[in-house]
């Protein structure tokens, strides 16, 4: 199970959560499922552990809260990831927009300053 398979491969994995088996068909590799489930119950686990009287129907709503609230908030981060990456290949097209404006300027100026250096030397060979 080395590497991940491709999409119409259909895993049946058997995970445990709080005790209990189940039996999930993925096309994920088998140990990504397998990690998710370990994650999940230890979490479920930990909120066990400091509320011994909740039940598992409320255990698994505050995990499912949690679990959306961090979808959300990745998702944000990665809109505004995306924003400011964009906003940063602006700014780089302008910077070489400018460097190519400063180039061609330069190059410029160097015709000019040689096309003055032979007409300085010129006029010294004529004396």
């Amino acid at each position: 199970m080395g590497g991940y398979r491709t999409m119409n491969t259909i895993n049946r994995v058997r995970i445990t959560i709080n005790g209990v088996h189940y039996t999930i068909s993925t096309s994920e590799p088998e140990e990504y499922v397998l990690g998710l489930a370990q994650e999940l119950d230890e979490q479920i686990k930990g909120i066990l552990e400091k509320n011994p009287s909740i039940s598992f129907n409320d255990v698994m709503v505050l995990c499912a809260i949690n679990y959306i609230d961090a979808y959300k908030r990745s998702e944000e981060n990665a809109d505004r990831m995306r924003t400011q990456i964009s906003e940063y290949l602006e700014d780089a097209a302008k910077a070489r927009i400018e460097l190519d404006e400063v180039k061609r300027e330069n190059a410029h100026l160097r015709r000019q300053l040689d096309g003055q250096e032979m007409k300085g030397q010129t006029k010294l060979d004529v004396k």
